[in-house]
């Protein structure tokens, strides 16, 4: 998935987020412990929201806002690209008794960013690679069972919330399969991803997933879609063009 967008499921997670605080639950036992949840809804910045959310969980040990603070550092790791750090954050909140959202969103993290640690010579390639499909798994059924953290959520973006959430799993998985060279499965989870959230870029990797395992016509329909999507960038097309030129080569050659 390209940074952009990554960042853009980010910021809706962080919204979602936000309205649990005042929501009916736990509630903050003092007004410093409000001014300090208030200090990161107010953050404008990832460390901006690192630094308020740190400050919570010291200066208030027994705060019932823990994992939610802690799944606010997680995902502003992720929107600076710190991804081991974002692992990190995501297993404290797992460790937190986070609400079902809060568990299901760390648990994609950790799968998502284990895909993108994972290289094909990693002497414990596989051992990560069964934690990106078990960790996809137990977030993607948390996403089912998960409920809006304040009912003024709007259904719409909650909805389109939990979609591109279920997206980043398979993509997590669709990128384990194509580390392991099992090409055909890594577009067919690439292909799970783009049902749930349509992306070019989904499909330009699903697209060269199927080239690469010889399915041309598979490759060739995929590329076609990443041209034809109002998301695609001017570079995606570019890409999709040339990759769909070689896979017409190859069909034409029978290789």
């Amino acid at each position: 998935m390209k940074k952009s967008t990554r960042l853009m499921i980010a910021l809706v997670a962080l919204a979602a987020m936000a309205f649990s605080v005042f929501a009916q639950g736990p509630q903050p036992k003092s007004q410093k412990e409000v001014d300090a949840l208030m200090a990161i809804q107010a953050a404008t910045t990832p460390d901006g929201r690192i630094e308020a959310a740190t400050k919570l969980i010291q200066d208030f040990a027994d705060t019932q806002f823990k994992s939610w603070a802690l799944s606010i550092i997680m995902q502003s790791y992720e929107m600076k690209g710190d991804i081991p750090n974002m692992i990190v954050y995501a297993e404290q909140t797992l460790a937190a008794k986070p609400s079902d959202i809060e568990a299901a969103t760390a648990q994609i993290r950790i799968a998502n960013g284990l895909a993108r640690q994972t290289k094909e010579f990693d002497l414990d390639r596989e051992e990560k690679l069964k934690r990106v499909e078990e960790h996809a798994a137990k977030g993607i059924a948390l996403l089912k069972t998960a409920t809006k953290p304040n009912a003024e959520f709007p259904d719409a973006d909650w909805q389109a919330y939990l979609k591109a959430e279920e997206a980043m799993a398979h993509d997590a998985v669709a990128q384990a399969e194509f580390v392991r060279k099992k090409y055909v499965e890594a577009a067919e989870y690439f292909k799970k991803a783009i049902e749930a959230q349509p992306d070019p870029v989904r499909m330009l990797k699903a697209g060269n997933a199927y080239r690469l395992a010889k399915k041309y016509d598979e490759a060739i329909a995929m590329f076609d879609q990443a041209i034809a999507s109002p998301q695609a960038t001017e570079q995606v097309k570019s890409l999709a063009n040339n990759e769909k030129k070689q896979a017409l080569q190859a069909k034409a050659s029978g290789a």
